[in-house]
């Protein structure tokens, strides 16, 4: 073979060699490349979910946790819950007692120089007057009264005057009970005691606790005295000896 048949043979070769490799190369490899890369992202891909499973399972866990943390709470708060609805009640009382405080406060400021006038089948006159008044706690239909004077006024008859330190007055019935340091004048008499109730309807009244009736010739106590209105008889009650002392 010569030398020129040799070099177009190596020339031929190098080319072939060449082809080949840009062959293998573009044609070849990059699948295979490709293929290793996939294998390599979906490696990483699973990766990814095992941790992300894992944060889940985490999650969840900790979901669980504080589901449990919180049943607890609910079951600490059942426990306490007398605690706090005994708080709140008294929350509650002391906010309704400083009201009833204010409106009773409220009450005596309106109610000042109180009148009342009523009058019997009679026609006689009752007349009630006081410094300060203020509704009954216990009964609405009742009327407190401080510094208290009493009239009972008759066209027939002379008047009676009642004073007292207090009073109740009742707007249903129109009774009347004095008390404390009371004090009844009609006529030429004078008559003390601790309680004085007035039945108006029943044109009597009745004289209780310490009772002393006076006159210019005569000292009398007594347990219970019924006065008459009308007649402004006087009914001894007492089971012990009557005091009669004459001038």
């Amino acid at each position: 073979m010569s030398i020129k048949s040799l070099l177009q043979f190596i020339l031929l070769l190098l080319i072939v060699i060449i082809l080949g490799g840009i062959y293998f190369l573009y044609f070849y490899s990059s699948p295979v490349k490709k293929s290793l890369l996939d294998e390599k992202n979906l490696e990483e891909f699973n990766k990814i979910l095992e941790n992300k499973d894992t944060s889940s399972d985490q999650e969840i866990l900790g979901d669980n946790k504080n589901k449990e943390d919180y049943e607890n709470i609910d079951t600490n708060s059942e426990n306490t819950k007398q605690n706090i609805t005994e708080f709140q009640k008294n929350k509650d009382n002391q906010t309704i007692n400083k009201q009833i405080e204010k409106d009773i406060n409220v009450t005596e400021s309106l109610m000042k120089n109180i009148e009342y006038v009523t009058t019997n089948k009679n026609d006689d006159v009752f007349k009630i007057l006081a410094k300060n008044g203020k509704t009954n706690i216990e009964n609405s239909n009742v009327l407190d009264l401080t510094e208290v004077d009493g009239i009972i006024s008759s066209k027939e008859r002379t008047d009676i005057f009642i004073t007292s330190d207090f009073a109740n007055y009742n707007y249903t019935n129109q009774n009347s009970k004095f008390y404390r340091n009371v004090i009844i004048k009609y006529d030429n008499k004078i008559m003390t005691c601790d309680n004085f109730d007035l039945f108006s309807n029943d044109n009597i009244a009745i004289a209780y606790g310490n009772v002393i009736i006076e006159d210019n010739n005569s000292y009398m106590k007594a347990e219970n005295v019924i006065l008459n209105i009308i007649t402004k008889d006087v009914n001894i009650n007492s089971t012990n000896k009557i005091k009669i002392i004459t001038n």
